[in-house]
Protein backbone atom coordinates (compact mmCIF):
# COMPACT_ATOMS: atom_id res chain seq x y z
CA UNK A 1 0.00 0.00 0.00
CA UNK A 2 1.42 3.30 -1.09
CA UNK A 3 -1.46 5.23 -0.01
CA UNK A 4 -5.21 4.60 0.90
CA UNK A 5 -5.82 4.14 -2.48
CA UNK A 6 -2.48 3.25 -4.56
CA UNK A 7 -1.03 -0.07 -4.19
CA UNK A 8 2.46 -0.81 -6.18
CA UNK A 9 3.12 -4.13 -7.27
CA UNK A 10 4.89 -5.43 -10.36
CA UNK A 11 3.62 -6.05 -13.60
CA UNK A 12 4.01 -9.75 -13.83
CA UNK A 13 1.74 -10.14 -10.85
CA UNK A 14 -1.03 -8.60 -13.05
CA UNK A 15 -0.77 -10.96 -15.98
CA UNK A 16 0.10 -10.85 -19.61
CA UNK A 17 -2.16 -10.67 -21.94
CA UNK A 18 -3.68 -14.14 -21.63
CA UNK A 19 -3.42 -14.77 -18.10
CA UNK A 20 -5.47 -12.43 -16.34
CA UNK A 21 -4.38 -8.85 -17.53
CA UNK A 22 -5.56 -5.28 -16.75
CA UNK A 23 -8.94 -6.06 -18.92
CA UNK A 24 -9.71 -8.87 -16.02
CA UNK A 25 -8.63 -6.57 -12.83
CA UNK A 26 -9.75 -3.44 -13.96
CA UNK A 27 -13.10 -5.73 -14.26
CA UNK A 28 -13.53 -8.37 -11.34
CA UNK A 29 -10.18 -7.65 -9.50
CA UNK A 30 -10.14 -6.86 -5.67
CA UNK A 31 -7.61 -6.02 -2.88
CA UNK A 32 -7.92 -7.17 0.51
CA UNK A 33 -6.44 -4.85 3.61
CA UNK A 34 -2.73 -5.61 4.66
CA UNK A 35 -2.07 -7.88 6.99
CA UNK A 36 -4.80 -10.82 7.41
CA UNK A 37 -3.93 -14.44 7.71
CA UNK A 38 -6.84 -15.74 5.69
CA UNK A 39 -9.65 -13.69 2.91
CA UNK A 40 -12.60 -15.68 4.53
CA UNK A 41 -15.04 -12.78 5.53
CA UNK A 42 -12.77 -10.17 4.81
CA UNK A 43 -13.79 -6.96 2.96
CA UNK A 44 -13.24 -6.36 -0.36
CA UNK A 45 -11.94 -3.62 -2.35
CA UNK A 46 -12.92 -3.26 -5.82
CA UNK A 47 -10.11 -2.26 -8.15
CA UNK A 48 -10.91 0.82 -10.34
CA UNK A 49 -7.96 1.05 -12.42
CA UNK A 50 -3.92 -0.53 -13.26
CA UNK A 51 -1.49 1.80 -14.75
CA UNK A 52 1.79 -0.21 -16.13
CA UNK A 53 4.85 1.41 -18.10
CA UNK A 54 4.56 1.46 -21.96
CA UNK A 55 7.94 -0.42 -22.26
CA UNK A 56 6.78 -3.19 -20.23
CA UNK A 57 6.79 -6.45 -21.44
CA UNK A 58 6.23 -9.98 -19.51
CA UNK A 59 9.15 -10.96 -18.08
CA UNK A 60 11.66 -13.40 -19.41
CA UNK A 61 13.04 -15.02 -16.83
CA UNK A 62 15.34 -17.73 -18.69
CA UNK A 63 17.35 -15.22 -19.71
CA UNK A 64 17.04 -12.83 -16.89
CA UNK A 65 15.60 -10.19 -19.33
CA UNK A 66 12.79 -7.94 -16.60
CA UNK A 67 12.17 -4.57 -18.59
CA UNK A 68 9.95 -1.98 -16.28
CA UNK A 69 8.27 -4.40 -14.36
CA UNK A 70 6.63 -2.49 -12.44
CA UNK A 71 2.64 -1.63 -12.00
CA UNK A 72 0.26 0.84 -10.22
CA UNK A 73 -3.44 -0.24 -9.15
CA UNK A 74 -6.40 2.33 -8.28
CA UNK A 75 -8.74 1.12 -5.75
CA UNK A 76 -12.43 2.30 -5.94
CA UNK A 77 -12.68 3.18 -2.15
CA UNK A 78 -9.81 3.77 0.58
CA UNK A 79 -8.39 1.18 2.87
CA UNK A 80 -7.09 2.90 5.97
CA UNK A 81 -3.38 3.09 6.73
CA UNK A 82 -1.06 3.53 9.60
CA UNK A 83 1.82 4.41 7.83
CA UNK A 84 2.53 6.75 5.57
CA UNK A 85 4.49 5.76 2.17
CA UNK A 86 6.49 8.12 0.34
CA UNK A 87 8.94 7.47 -3.15
CA UNK A 88 12.64 7.41 -1.84
CA UNK A 89 15.10 9.80 -3.75
CA UNK A 90 18.05 9.14 -5.43
CA UNK A 91 19.73 11.21 -2.77
CA UNK A 92 17.59 9.59 -0.02
CA UNK A 93 18.79 5.89 -1.74
CA UNK A 94 22.46 6.59 -1.90
CA UNK A 95 22.34 7.69 1.68
CA UNK A 96 20.60 4.71 3.01
CA UNK A 97 23.35 2.86 0.84
CA UNK A 98 25.87 4.73 2.52
CA UNK A 99 24.81 3.98 6.21
CA UNK A 100 23.60 0.29 5.86
CA UNK A 101 20.15 1.34 6.73
CA UNK A 102 18.02 -1.71 7.03
CA UNK A 103 15.66 -2.57 4.40
CA UNK A 104 12.40 -3.91 4.92
CA UNK A 105 10.23 -6.29 2.85
CA UNK A 106 6.84 -7.18 4.04
CA UNK A 107 5.51 -10.19 2.35
CA UNK A 108 3.26 -13.06 1.88
CA UNK A 109 5.83 -15.34 -0.14
CA UNK A 110 6.61 -18.98 1.21
CA UNK A 111 9.87 -18.66 3.54
CA UNK A 112 11.88 -21.69 1.18
CA UNK A 113 11.90 -23.69 -2.04
CA UNK A 114 10.78 -27.00 -0.07
CA UNK A 115 6.79 -25.53 0.96
CA UNK A 116 6.17 -25.13 -2.62
CA UNK A 117 4.17 -28.27 -2.99
CA UNK A 118 1.81 -27.16 0.00
CA UNK A 119 -2.15 -27.62 -0.52
CA UNK A 120 -3.57 -24.47 -1.90
CA UNK A 121 -5.67 -23.67 0.97
CA UNK A 122 -2.26 -23.67 3.55
CA UNK A 123 -0.79 -21.39 1.23
CA UNK A 124 -3.77 -18.82 1.30
CA UNK A 125 -3.86 -18.81 4.64
CA UNK A 126 -0.73 -17.71 6.10
CA UNK A 127 0.42 -14.26 7.74
CA UNK A 128 2.93 -12.38 6.11
CA UNK A 129 6.47 -12.13 6.87
CA UNK A 130 9.01 -9.13 7.49
CA UNK A 131 12.13 -9.48 5.47
CA UNK A 132 15.20 -7.74 6.18
CA UNK A 133 17.99 -6.94 3.82
CA UNK A 134 20.89 -4.63 3.06
CA UNK A 135 20.69 -2.20 -0.16
CA UNK A 136 23.31 -1.90 -2.40
CA UNK A 137 24.93 1.11 -4.03
CA UNK A 138 25.17 0.29 -7.85
CA UNK A 139 28.91 0.99 -7.46
CA UNK A 140 28.87 -1.50 -5.00
CA UNK A 141 26.52 -4.07 -7.06
CA UNK A 142 29.64 -5.33 -9.29
CA UNK A 143 32.07 -4.93 -6.72
CA UNK A 144 29.73 -7.36 -4.45
CA UNK A 145 29.54 -10.06 -7.31
CA UNK A 146 33.30 -10.37 -8.23
CA UNK A 147 33.55 -12.48 -5.41
CA UNK A 148 32.25 -15.18 -7.45
CA UNK A 149 34.12 -15.51 -10.37
CA UNK A 150 31.26 -17.20 -12.25
CA UNK A 151 29.05 -14.48 -12.29
CA UNK A 152 27.64 -13.55 -15.94
CA UNK A 153 28.48 -9.64 -15.71
CA UNK A 154 26.82 -9.46 -18.63
CA UNK A 155 23.49 -10.08 -17.37
CA UNK A 156 24.10 -7.49 -13.90
CA UNK A 157 25.74 -4.20 -16.06
CA UNK A 158 22.76 -2.82 -15.64
CA UNK A 159 23.81 1.29 -15.01
CA UNK A 160 21.92 2.86 -11.93
CA UNK A 161 20.58 -0.78 -10.50
CA UNK A 162 20.47 -0.98 -7.00
CA UNK A 163 20.82 -4.10 -4.90
CA UNK A 164 18.78 -5.93 -1.86
CA UNK A 165 21.20 -8.67 -0.66
CA UNK A 166 18.96 -11.49 0.26
CA UNK A 167 21.41 -12.83 2.73
CA UNK A 168 20.77 -16.91 1.90
CA UNK A 169 23.95 -17.76 3.12
CA UNK A 170 23.73 -16.70 6.39
CA UNK A 171 20.04 -18.51 6.47
CA UNK A 172 18.64 -15.23 7.26
CA UNK A 173 15.51 -13.61 5.73
CA UNK A 174 14.91 -13.67 1.86
CA UNK A 175 12.93 -13.24 -0.92
CA UNK A 176 10.59 -16.53 -2.12
CA UNK A 177 7.76 -17.53 -4.26
CA UNK A 178 4.40 -15.48 -3.85
CA UNK A 179 6.43 -12.39 -2.35
CA UNK A 180 6.78 -10.67 -6.31
CA UNK A 181 4.83 -6.94 -5.83
CA UNK A 182 6.15 -6.12 -2.49
CA UNK A 183 7.61 -3.36 -1.67
CA UNK A 184 11.27 -2.53 -0.11
CA UNK A 185 11.49 0.27 1.89
CA UNK A 186 13.78 2.01 4.69
CA UNK A 187 11.36 3.27 7.66
CA UNK A 188 12.15 6.12 9.50
CA UNK A 189 10.40 8.30 12.49
CA UNK A 190 7.25 6.33 11.00
CA UNK A 191 7.51 6.85 7.19
CA UNK A 192 8.16 4.33 4.80
CA UNK A 193 10.18 5.41 2.16
CA UNK A 194 10.13 3.23 -0.79
CA UNK A 195 12.66 2.03 -2.96
CA UNK A 196 11.14 -0.19 -5.02
CA UNK A 197 9.50 -3.64 -6.02
CA UNK A 198 10.80 -7.14 -5.47
CA UNK A 199 12.11 -9.19 -8.93
CA UNK A 200 15.01 -11.51 -9.88
CA UNK A 201 17.88 -10.60 -9.17
CA UNK A 202 21.13 -12.67 -10.58
CA UNK A 203 19.98 -16.08 -8.96
CA UNK A 204 20.49 -19.92 -9.75
CA UNK A 205 17.50 -21.01 -8.08
CA UNK A 206 14.68 -18.98 -6.87
CA UNK A 207 14.42 -19.20 -3.14
CA UNK A 208 16.30 -22.61 -2.87
CA UNK A 209 16.32 -24.73 0.22
CA UNK A 210 19.48 -24.09 2.75
CA UNK A 211 20.86 -27.70 1.74
CA UNK A 212 20.75 -26.86 -1.72
CA UNK A 213 22.72 -23.94 -1.82
CA UNK A 214 24.21 -22.93 -5.27
CA UNK A 215 27.52 -21.27 -4.49
CA UNK A 216 26.76 -17.45 -4.23
CA UNK A 217 24.06 -15.24 -2.53
CA UNK A 218 20.86 -14.03 -4.67
CA UNK A 219 19.90 -10.37 -5.21
CA UNK A 220 17.33 -8.45 -6.13
CA UNK A 221 17.80 -5.64 -8.37
CA UNK A 222 15.77 -1.78 -7.58
CA UNK A 223 15.89 -0.08 -11.20
CA UNK A 224 15.83 3.62 -11.13
CA UNK A 225 12.27 4.35 -9.88
CA UNK A 226 11.87 7.28 -11.96
CA UNK A 227 9.17 5.14 -14.48
CA UNK A 228 7.60 3.98 -11.15
CA UNK A 229 7.39 8.35 -9.86
CA UNK A 230 5.60 8.76 -13.12
CA UNK A 231 2.94 5.91 -12.64
CA UNK A 232 2.41 7.21 -9.10
CA UNK A 233 1.88 10.51 -10.54
CA UNK A 234 -0.52 9.66 -12.59
CA UNK A 235 -2.60 7.50 -10.34
CA UNK A 236 -2.60 10.51 -7.68
CA UNK A 237 -3.97 12.39 -10.24
CA UNK A 238 -6.83 9.80 -11.22
CA UNK A 239 -7.15 9.51 -7.38
CA UNK A 240 -7.36 13.16 -7.00
CA UNK A 241 -9.85 13.84 -9.69
CA UNK A 242 -12.13 10.46 -8.28
CA UNK A 243 -12.07 12.44 -4.58
CA UNK A 244 -12.77 15.58 -6.53
CA UNK A 245 -15.84 14.06 -7.81
CA UNK A 246 -16.60 12.18 -4.53
CA UNK A 247 -16.63 15.44 -2.55
CA UNK A 248 -18.84 16.76 -5.11
CA UNK A 249 -21.50 14.15 -4.99
CA UNK A 250 -21.08 14.01 -1.43
CA UNK A 251 -21.90 17.47 -1.21
CA UNK A 252 -24.83 17.19 -3.39
CA UNK A 253 -25.94 14.50 -0.50
CA UNK A 254 -24.94 16.73 1.67
CA UNK A 255 -27.04 19.41 0.68
CA UNK A 256 -30.16 17.80 -0.20
CA UNK A 257 -29.95 16.04 3.28
CA UNK A 258 -29.27 19.67 4.65
CA UNK A 259 -32.30 20.83 2.85
CA UNK A 260 -35.04 18.04 3.47
CA UNK A 261 -33.73 17.89 7.29
CA UNK A 262 -34.43 21.35 7.15
CA UNK A 263 -38.19 20.99 5.45
CA UNK A 264 -38.59 18.44 7.96
CA UNK A 265 -37.73 20.86 10.76
CA UNK A 266 -39.82 23.61 9.23
CA UNK A 267 -43.16 21.10 8.32
CA UNK A 268 -42.70 20.10 12.07
CA UNK A 269 -42.37 23.48 13.68
CA UNK A 270 -45.50 24.70 11.03
CA UNK A 271 -47.59 21.51 12.92
CA UNK A 272 -46.18 22.78 16.42
CA UNK A 273 -47.78 26.38 15.63
CA UNK A 274 -50.74 24.60 14.05
CA UNK A 275 -51.35 22.79 16.92
CA UNK A 276 -50.84 25.56 18.84
CA UNK A 277 -53.08 28.15 17.45
CA UNK A 278 -56.03 25.46 17.47
CA UNK A 279 -54.97 25.10 21.50
CA UNK A 280 -55.30 28.71 21.87
CA UNK A 281 -58.56 29.21 19.33
CA UNK A 282 -60.39 26.03 21.25
CA UNK A 283 -59.18 27.82 24.69
CA UNK A 284 -60.82 30.87 23.69
CA UNK A 285 -63.40 29.42 22.28
CA UNK A 286 -64.03 27.67 25.64
CA UNK A 287 -63.80 31.31 27.29
CA UNK A 288 -66.16 32.49 25.16
CA UNK A 289 -68.66 29.92 26.01
CA UNK A 290 -67.79 30.17 29.78
CA UNK A 291 -68.06 34.17 29.14
CA UNK A 292 -71.65 33.41 27.25
CA UNK A 293 -72.63 31.38 30.30
CA UNK A 294 -71.54 33.55 33.05
CA UNK A 295 -73.92 36.62 31.49
CA UNK A 296 -76.86 34.35 30.65
CA UNK A 297 -76.54 33.18 34.25
CA UNK A 298 -76.23 36.67 35.35
CA UNK A 299 -78.49 37.74 33.32
CA UNK A 300 -81.66 35.10 34.40
CA UNK A 301 -79.93 35.94 38.45
CA UNK A 302 -80.93 39.53 37.72
CA UNK A 303 -84.41 39.20 35.88
CA UNK A 304 -85.60 36.62 38.42
CA UNK A 305 -84.50 39.41 41.06
CA UNK A 306 -86.41 42.11 39.10
CA UNK A 307 -89.08 39.96 38.47
CA UNK A 308 -88.91 38.88 42.66
CA UNK A 309 -89.05 42.54 43.51
CA UNK A 310 -91.75 43.04 40.97
CA UNK A 311 -93.90 40.71 42.29
CA UNK A 312 -92.66 41.92 46.07
CA UNK A 313 -93.56 45.12 45.22
CA UNK A 314 -97.21 44.07 44.30
CA UNK A 315 -97.95 41.77 46.79
CA UNK A 316 -101.07 42.69 48.88
CA UNK A 317 -100.73 41.58 53.06
CA UNK A 318 -103.56 41.85 55.34
CA UNK A 319 -103.46 43.83 58.71
CA UNK A 320 -105.96 43.67 61.73
CA UNK A 321 -106.69 47.33 63.15
CA UNK A 322 -108.73 47.38 66.47
CA UNK A 323 -110.36 51.04 68.09
CA UNK A 324 -111.55 50.19 71.66
CA UNK A 325 -113.76 47.05 71.25
CA UNK A 326 -113.89 46.85 67.17
CA UNK A 327 -111.39 44.88 65.23
CA UNK A 328 -111.04 45.95 61.01
CA UNK A 329 -108.88 43.76 58.35
CA UNK A 330 -107.49 45.61 56.28
CA UNK A 331 -105.99 43.91 52.82
CA UNK A 332 -103.93 46.10 50.72
CA UNK A 333 -100.32 46.36 48.71
CA UNK A 334 -99.26 48.90 51.66
CA UNK A 335 -102.47 48.17 54.08
CA UNK A 336 -103.17 51.41 56.65
CA UNK A 337 -105.41 51.09 59.23
CA UNK A 338 -108.28 53.81 58.99
CA UNK A 339 -108.10 56.70 61.09
CA UNK A 340 -108.93 56.05 64.99
CA UNK A 341 -107.73 52.30 64.53
CA UNK A 342 -104.02 51.28 65.07
CA UNK A 343 -102.50 48.44 63.41
CA UNK A 344 -102.80 45.17 66.24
Amino acid sequence: MYSERIIITVGHVIGDEINQGIAYWERDGVIYRPGIVTIAGEKQYKVKKVLVPSTYVYPDYANNIIIDDIAVIILSEDIPLTKKAVLATEEQMQRFAREKSKVELVGYGITHGSQRNRPYEEMMNRPPNKLTGTLLSPEAVLQFYRQYPNVDWQKINKPGVYGIVQHRELKQSHICDGDSGSVFFVEEDNVRYVLGTTGLGLVNNNCPPPEKWYGFPSMSWIDPNSKLRELLKTAEAIVAEDKKREFAAAEVLRVAAELKAKQEAEAKAAEVLKAKQEAEAKAAAELKAKQEAEAKAAAELKAKQEAEAKAAATKKTTITCVKGKLTKKVTSVKPKCPVGYKKK
